[in-house]
């Protein structure tokens, strides 16, 4: 059995935090060294060659219980130069995305009977969350897709500092990400003042025990493409957690979405400036969310939507009910859906392709970042 691990960073301060506080994590025992201990595990770490030197006091201990591979982006064809060229002439804003998406398709069109562990660099994972990962990889799970938590990188990295293993129980995880929120995360609860303009995960507290969640992009931490898949197995179009996982593994019984933090838990770690700016809306509506299901995913997507997740601080709780209540917002969502889309004219070309997108198989849906791409071929 086997495992294979992508990467992808560059540049000083972005590989210094991954080392310090991702990969640090993802040593923990319950991780890699867990993973280490039932299969082959490579890592695949993408970047350019001047970063190289930057991971190599963290690559001894890497090297214990993985194989390391390095990919230069000069070694990678893209446009008709190479994919460091491109990123020297890229927008700033978008770059890493870009970048993420062509180096991970790098790394899947090689992939053969292996599972597929896709990180992004400022994870920072909780303890056992890859030993649990392959307990569901042996029962038969070909995706495992988990929810994830956002850090104030502003707030947490003092904490962190030092003392990552202190925090690195689940729970433990979890109440630092309570205590240090990032606003993104903040903007997802379905009671925000100042709410997410772009709701792709909502959230309902549980007093000061935890979250209950709900979304419809879950990261695809963990995929082994099927046969049915063909060339899905290997690209998506977007940015991996919008369709990767459910174009890549054909069978919904085979996805496994983390239904608690207990089980497995990732909180991205970014500053507290980032996506601020353009994330704030109206208070959340059930036509609101209607809205956005219908014009940015599949139908395929409720399979994730549909499911709740706990972020689970401590037991104490209203839990039940929060979940019963998360569950109804979710339920009336989608009958809005439903009367939405009986009420659309399929006379008008536009609305024919987005009913395509929503109601047609996951190779036809388009992703708003697909939609930006193709602009000026999509009908008026």
């Amino acid at each position: 059995m086997r495992y294979d691990v992508f990467v992808t960073v560059w540049g000083h301060d972005f590989v210094n935090k991954f080392t310090e506080f991702s990969l640090a994590s993802q040593l923990a025992h319950g991780n890699l060294p867990a993973l280490a201990e039932q299969a082959d595990v490579h890592y695949h770490i993408y970047t350019d060659r001047e970063s190289q030197a930057l991971f190599e006091p963290s690559l001894a201990e890497l090297a214990k219980i993985a194989e390391p591979h390095f990919h230069f982006y000069d070694e990678i064809a893209y446009g008709g130069d190479t994919l460091d060229q491109a990123i020297a002439n890229s927008d700033p804003t978008t770059v890493k995305h870009n970048v993420q998406r062509l180096t991970a398709q790098h790394m899947l069109s090689d992939l053969s009977e292996s599972a597929a562990v896709l990180l992004d660099s400022d994870f920072i994972i909780a303890d056992g969350s890859f030993a649990r990962m392959h307990d569901l990889r042996v029962q038969g799970k070909r995706a495992i897709a988990t929810s994830l938590m956002r850090l104030n990188e502003n707030t947490a990295v003092p904490v962190l500092r030092g003392h990552i293993a202190e925090h690195l129980s689940p729970r433990a995880l979890v109440g630092l990400c309570l205590e240090h929120m990032h606003p993104i995360f903040a903007g997802y609860f379905a009671d925000a003042k100042q709410s997410t303009s772009y709701p792709s995960q909502l959230n309902w507290r549980v007093g000061s025990s935890g979250v209950i969640a709900h979304g419809l992009f879950p990261h695809p931490l963990m995929v082994i493409p099927d046969h049915a898949s063909g060339e899905g197995g290997n690209k998506y179009f977007s940015t991996m957690d919008y369709d990767y996982a459910l174009r890549a593994v054909s069978d919904d019984s085979a996805i496994h979405l983390s239904p608690s933090s207990d089980e497995i838990l990732i909180c991205k770690m970014t500053p507290d400036t980032y996506l601020t700016e353009k994330d704030q809306g109206s208070a959340l509506t059930i036509d609101r969310m209607a809205h956005f299901i219908l014009n940015n995913t599949n139908i395929r997507h409720r399979i994730f939507l549909d499911q709740s997740v706990q972020f689970v601080a401590e037991e104490a709780g209203d839990w039940e009910i929060v979940t019963n209540d998360a569950g109804r917002f979710i339920e009336a969502s989608y009958k809005a859906v439903e009367l939405a889309v009986n009420q659309l004219s399929t006379k008008d070309p536009l609305t024919l392709v987005h009913l395509k997108s929503f109601l047609g198989p996951i190779e036809d849906f388009m992703s708003p970042q697909l939609q930006s791409r193709m602009q000026g071929w999509l009908p008026k």
